[in-house]
């Protein structure tokens, strides 16, 4: 199954669209700590 991509989410969609992937991809600990990481890339810099 693939995801179309999107431009122009709200963070909020952002943050349910990576949610909803995690879950499919039987991701727990990137689902549980995926904010985590964006803030830590955004503080760094990093796209």
């Amino acid at each position: 199954m693939t995801l179309p991509r999107q431009r122009g989410l709200t963070e909020q969609a952002a943050d349910a669209a990576i949610d909803t992937a995690c879950r499919l991809l039987l991701l727990p600990s990137i689902r549980n700590e995926f904010t985590e990481i964006a803030d830590r890339a955004i503080k760094d810099q990093m796209t």
